[in-house]
C-alpha cells in the first residue's frame, strides 16, 4: 500500500483568497490587523498588488524544485497548462473594477487599497472612510472570485 498522496505543487490561489479574506474582516475590527500574525496576509496582498500593478506575474516562473520537474521530466500528476497566476490576475482585475469601477486608472486603484492596507498595519494617515470602503469591497470581491 503507498503512503503518498497526490502532492499538489501550488496554493496560490487558496492562500490569496484566505489573505483577502482575513485583510477584509480586519476593517471590521481593526485591532486585529496589530497583531504580528496579521503581517502575513497584509504583506502578501501588498506583493500581489505590487505584481498586478507592473504585470510581474509573467516575469515568475516558478521554475527549480517548486515545479518539481527535471526528474526525467515525468510527473506523477497532471500539470495544468495555465499559468499560475492567471486566476490571481483575473480575480484581482475583476475586484478592482468591481470595486473602483470599470475605468478606474489601475495605479490609482492599486494606491488606494495599499494605503488602506498601510493604514490597518500602521493605524497612521488614515485613508478616506471611502477609500476604506471601496478596498474592503475589492479585497471582499477579490476573495469571492477566486472560490
Amino acid at each position: 500500500m503507498s503512503t503518498m498522496s497526490r502532492f499538489e505543487a501550488d496554493h496560490s490561489e487558496e492562500l490569496a483568497r484566505r489573505f483577502a479574506h482575513l485583510a477584509a474582516a480586519y476593517f471590521d475590527h481593526p485591532s486585529d490587523a496589530k497583531v504580528p500574525a496579521a503581517r502575513i496576509p497584509l504583506e502578501n496582498l501588498f506583493r500581489m498588488l505590487q505584481m498586478f500593478r507592473y504585470d510581474a506575474f509573467s516575469d515568475e516562473p516558478r521554475s527549480g524544485i517548486l515545479e518539481m520537474r527535471g526528474f526525467d521530466e515525468q510527473m506523477p500528476w497532471p500539470v495544468s497548462d495555465e499559468q499560475w497566476h492567471s486566476r490571481i490576475e483575473a480575480a484581482l482585475r475583476t475586484a478592482l473594477n468591481d470595486a473602483f469601477g470599470n475605468n478606474a486608472n489601475k495605479d490609482e486603484a492599486v494606491d488606494a487599497v495599499q494605503a488602506a492596507l498601510r493604514w490597518l498595519a500602521t493605524n497612521a494617515n488614515a485613508p478616506s472612510p471611502d477609500v476604506l470602503q471601496r478596498t474592503k469591497r475589492f479585497l471582499e470581491r477579490f476573495s469571492a472570485a477566486l472560490t
